[in-house]
């Protein structure tokens, strides 16, 4: 019976993943859903991105290899990313399994546990002072600030099967150079997200002869990815455990007001400075 059922599950699967992908017949490769991502992330002359700022809902499941356990979580979070002018900021807003706040302005970092009355105060301004960041030293520390670069800090290839459950294009991302705390690294890519990419950058055919300006031709804004095109993340350290991000809800470019990175120490809570050679490098 169990046989059954899971021969079963896996002729659905293949025909639901069949029909999905027959659905849409674009030419898809792995650069292009590299530029998909880079596009969104990546500075243009003036030095802005098409992205500056951006707010959504979180879910974080943790897997734990040595105890075998798994820790789940959920929140909220704001970010900032990084420009010529400012670094980049954050805050998340853990509601689940307990409450707790990560919060920083580019020169310090935030970490408050309510239930424990303290807060851990760390100065982090080597890491995000866009002025001083190397992305060639420090790759490892800024995620978020490398996004528009992914093709220069890891090797990228399709994971295993390529897709989710739901046809979306699975990245595995590998470091170029040892990272301490990052084995590789793996990113769920909207498949829409892929195709407006795609579409965009696709010449029109001009049968007509008429001038260009006056054919049907693809707005210069489509060769964007749709705006926020990453779905999930997942980090896998040497040590074997594994952290995977999902996020909804998604905003971006809501103008977020400086005020939202700082944080006020409420009264009574005991602030801890950890040694600064204890701080990632």
């Amino acid at each position: 019976m169990n046989r059954f059922f899971a021969l079963l599950t896996s002729l659905l699967f293949c025909s639901w993943t069949s029909q999905a992908l027959a659905a849409s017949p674009l030419n898809v490769g792995l650069n292009d859903v590299i530029a998909t991502v880079e596009k969104s992330f990546k500075p243009d002359s003036s030095g802005l991105a098409p992205i500056s700022d951006l707010t959504a809902d979180f879910f974080q499941r943790t897997t734990l290899a040595k105890d075998r356990r798994e820790l789940r979580g959920d929140g909220h979070m704001s970010v900032k990313l990084a420009s010529n002018s400012s670094p980049l900021m954050f805050r998340f807003e853990y509601f689940r399994p307990y409450t707790q706040e990560i919060v920083s302005d580019g020169k310090a970092l935030w970490i408050y546990h309510p239930e424990n009355r303290e807060v851990i105060l760390s100065d982090v301004s080597f890491l995000f002072n866009r002025l001083s960041f190397d992305p060639d030293r420090d790759r490892a520390v800024n995620f978020l600030q490398g996004l528009g670069r992914i093709s220069k800090d890891f090797q990228i290839s399709f994971a295993p099967g390529m897709y989710d459950m739901a046809g979306n294009y699975v990245l595995e991302l590998t470091p170029r150079r040892a990272m301490i705390n990052t084995r590789r690294i793996f990113i769920v890519v909207s498949r829409a997200s892929v195709e407006t990419y795609v579409n965009g950058k696709t010449p029109q055919n001009n049968p007509s002869g008429i001038p260009q300006p006056f054919a049907t031709r693809a707005p210069q804004s489509a060769l964007q990815s749709d705006p926020f095109p990453i779905l999930s993340t997942t980090i896998d350290d040497q040590e074997g455990n594994s952290t995977t991000m999902e996020f909804s809800n998604i905003r971006i470019n809501n103008r977020l007001p400086q005020s939202i990175f700082n944080f006020i120490v409420p009264a009574g809570v005991q602030i801890i400075k950890p040694s600064e050679k204890n701080l990632p490098r």
